[in-house]
């Protein structure tokens, strides 16, 4: 009978146990590494998602700045400010003043891993007092304007003449009669504009009803820029009312959130995979650029932008210029060439826009 050696067993007792070791910290080891492989995996594939959603939405800013801004155009390509789960975009715009590159402030895209466009906002852009420049306002010659002042309000509501509305999303709004309404008095700027010595103007000029692109040509005087054209959804059946609340009847820079789609013939966009010439180069004029919109950016567009985006594509011509419904025009020059557009019927607002004086070393296009 073999004789039992303790200390040999003990020995592989021990050898056991250290191999046993061996493969426990070998264990963690893969596990920790594969657990970092892991989370790094899903964090670099949250960037690459949160990534391309930045350049969605960067471009997504430059079509909504080029088709809906009138006269607006970014100055450079826009700064990212890069989160985990979000971000920002924001770019620097300016707008051409018969040859007078001007300064017009930010626009500013925001976007997350969740959301492939986000969100941005063209409204709340501009906004000084002229004559260094102010926002315009249109006015759609299918929209009937109406106004309530602030103290006809407060009146109104201590006489609990007014129905309170809830809208399903929580939200809440006031309605007063509509007797208290009273219609918009369109501005016409151009007396005042006239009045100004050596300067360059932009105005934006709301026609009475929709003009073809054609009629329009022969309605501009020839030493004014024709600077971006306010495309029109085409004459609708019924005129809609539009409601807002001035603050005083004086006010004269009240913002009148009017949605316009338009193009500049400048309008040449080279940013990544997007490129868009000049539109009537082929036989389908602007209708591809309008149909992009349409495909690619309606979803974040709101209720009202879709159903003038749609009239677009439904009722105008957008492949033959000449038939082109227009709603309005942008249109820049010097002071004293605006003198020729008074009294013209066929003007229902004129607001002024961005100004520059004439310097000697900046020579005005026209």
């Amino acid at each position: 009978m073999t004789k039992f050696d303790a200390d040999k067993f003990e020995e592989v007792v021990k050898k056991s146990k250290q191999k046993n070791r061996k493969k426990s910290i070998l264990m963690v080891v893969i596990s920790v590494v594969l657990s970092i492989i892991f989370v790094l995996g899903i964090l670099f594939g949250i960037f690459g998602m949160n990534d391309r959603h930045g350049y969605e939405n960067a471009k997504y800013l430059e079509v909504r700045t080029r088709f809906m801004t009138p006269n607006v155009q970014t100055r450079n390509l826009p700064q990212s400010d890069i989160g985990l789960f979000n971000g920002k975009n924001t770019v620097e715009v300016q707008k051409d003043v018969d040859g007078y590159p001007l300064e017009w402030g930010d626009i500013t895209g925001t976007y997350n891993i969740l959301s492939k466009l986000g969100k941005v906002d063209i409204y709340s852009m501009g906004g000084k007092s002229y004559p260094e420049g102010r926002r315009m306002n249109f006015f759609n010659p299918n929209i009937t304007y109406k106004y309530i002042t602030a103290d006809i309000t407060e009146k109104a509501r201590k006489e609990n003449n007014y129905t309170r509305k809830q809208g399903k999303n929580g939200s809440s709004w006031d309605v007063y009669p509509d007797e208290l309404y009273e219609e918009v008095k369109y501005p016409n700027d151009i007396a005042n504009i006239v009045k100004t010595e050596n300067r360059v103007v932009e105005v934006g000029i709301s026609f009475d009803k929709p003009y073809t692109y054609e009629e329009v040509q022969k309605m501009i005087p020839e030493n004014l820029v024709q600077a971006w054209y306010w495309v029109s959804e085409g004459a609708q059946t019924t005129n809609k009312i539009q409601k807002n609340i001035y603050v005083n009847e004086t006010d004269e820079d009240v913002f009148a959130r009017t949605v316009t789609f338009g193009y500049s013939e400048n309008s040449d966009i080279k940013f990544g995979d997007l490129r868009l010439g000049n539109y009537w180069e082929g036989d389908n004029g602007l209708k591809p650029a309008f149909d992009m919109l349409k495909t690619d950016y309606s979803s974040e567009m709101d209720k009202e932008e879709r159903k003038i985006l749609d009239g677009i594509l439904k009722n105008n011509h957008l492949k033959n210029k000449k038939d082109m419904l227009l709603n309005g025009i942008v249109l820049t020059g010097r002071s004293e060439n605006f003198k020729q557009l008074e009294g013209k019927s066929w003007i229902q607002a004129a607001s002024a826009g961005a100004s520059a004086e004439i310097v000697p070393y900046i020579k005005p296009t026209k």
